[in-house]
């Protein structure tokens, strides 16, 4: 393993390669069989590894926690949506504003992650997402007006985003990548899943309000920044004034206002179909994921009758497959060795335990289907951000990677709030439709990356 620059840090050469000046560090960057070097002195980077340096153990471990409570934001809102119907008085499609205002955080968190990374590194990242989730929590527990709840929703959005493009970008690239982000995204699946239990627990047997709940995810949001800040502490980016002011007049004397901005890493990453495709697919799958995740509690009980508790656990089980098959899931897909096929045979079987659920209205057999659909889905989203980061050069993972994860993610917004506006018109039975849609899509995006993968050498 190559010797830790002067930061001594295991991070800064992933940071380093990301700078805001590439073109000034040109002379510095070595070329090995395409792809570029991160390192400054053109020594080789290799892989990192989850416990070694001994630090990235802790950093892990801190990385999988944020996830449960990056989870649980998601998980909430679809719990909570018959209740904020009632304290609030509004229709579906007001509330569903709750599942699309975090959106325009996610956007941000886009457009500023690259950035983040550059000018604070990770420690800062890390601050700055787990921040925004304790304000967020505190101040939704307060049960504030509902124009301000949606904002608070944005916030949230901006924290979700900003920790959920770093953490995969950072780990997306270590070795044995699957296993890590199965697990990774399994402790997403975790939070999801016992959010909306403990809340529908909590609320109908406790007798506690819906923003009482929030007290809990701020008690998280806490313990986040806890674990993530000491973890990353060292973790900086690269702030130095000076360096950065010569940097840029010698970048400057090089070259136009035009090629710097051509040279820019986000632009860059953009140049690829591939990043275009891979975007689109996570933007339709996390649509899925959270679509069902929202509203399948709200279609049982509204829709089939079943009462609210067992709604929950229908719920619960579906976000704890969703956890179990990325865990297992990432595994097997390591053994498989298929590559991109795996992901077109979970998507079919995908397609088949919908058509279950939506066909067989037994209630026992509708929770199989659930969970089912739930473990397929589950390994979609860390086998996508694994296929972009190896079609891209090593200094535009965290760009291309930021944007594919931050922008993919706005597609968790914006198709629940497009399925309850359409439930507010024609009824919740849309849900059904509108998942075999999404799913569809899904399923034809991943194939066209197939096609375009084959054909496209990143350069």
């Amino acid at each position: 393993m190559s010797r830790i620059l002067a930061s001594d840090d295991p991070t800064t050469p992933l940071l380093q390669s990301a700078r805001e000046n590439p073109v000034a560090a040109t002379d510095e960057i070595l070329e090995s069989q395409g792809d570029v070097v991160g390192e400054l002195r053109g020594t080789e980077l290799a892989l990192e590894k989850w416990n070694e340096p001994a630090i990235n153990a802790w950093r892990v471990l801190a990385t999988f926690f944020s996830f449960i409570v990056v989870g649980a934001n998601d998980g909430t809102y679809g719990a909570l949506v018959p209740y904020l119907c009632d304290y609030y008085e509004v229709d579906y499609v007001t509330v569903s504003m709750v599942f699309l205002s975090p959106c325009v955080g996610y956007i941000v968190a886009a457009l500023v992650s690259n950035w983040a990374h550059t000018r604070f590194g990770q420690r800062g990242v890390a601050l700055l997402g787990s921040g925004c989730h304790i304000i967020a929590y505190v101040c939704c527990a307060q049960h504030p007006p509902y124009p301000v709840l949606v904002l608070l929703s944005v916030l949230a959005g901006l924290g979700n985003g900003l920790l959920d493009a770093a953490w995969n970008a950072w780990i997306g690239v270590m070795e044995d990548s699957s296993r890590l982000m199965g697990l990774l995204h399994g402790f997403y699946g975790l939070g999801a899943a016992l959010a909306p239990l403990t809340a529908t627990s909590l609320i109908a047997t406790r007798g506690w309000h819906w923003y009482n709940y929030y007290y809990l995810m701020a008690g998280g949001a806490l313990i986040e920044i806890l674990t993530l800040a000491p973890a990353f502490w060292s973790a900086r980016g690269r702030s130095d004034k000076g360096e950065h002011q010569s940097n840029s007049e010698q970048g400057q004397a090089k070259c136009s206002w035009k090629e710097t901005l051509c040279s820019s890493p986000t632009i860059q990453s953009l140049g690829s179909p591939a990043t275009w495709i891979i975007c689109l697919f996570i933007f339709i799958y996390a649509g899925i994921e959270i679509t069902i995740g929202g509203w399948v509690f709200t279609f049982l009980v509204r829709q089939r009758g079943i009462p609210e508790f067992a709604a929950g656990m229908a719920t619960f089980f579906y976000w704890a497959g969703l956890t179990l098959g990325r865990v297992l899931l990432g595994f097997v897909t390591t053994y498989l060795r298929i590559g991109k096929y795996t992901v077109v045979a979970y998507l079919a079987t995908c397609l088949t335990a919908h058509t279950v659920f939506w066909l067989v209205e037994e209630f026992k057999v509708s929770v199989i289907a659930v969970a089912l659909l739930g473990f397929f889905l589950g390994p979609l989203f860390p086998e996508a951000v694994i296929a972009l980061a190896s079609l891209l050069p090593k200094h535009l993972h965290i760009a291309g990677i930021g944007i594919a994860v931050a922008l993919g993610s706005a597609g968790g917004c914006v198709f629940p709030f497009i399925t309850g506006a359409l439930a507010n018109v024609v009824g919740i039975q849309i849900l059904q439709p509108m998942i075999l849609l999404m799913l569809t899509l899904c399923l034809s995006s991943w194939l066209v990356l197939i096609l375009v993968s084959r054909s496209e050498t990143f350069s």
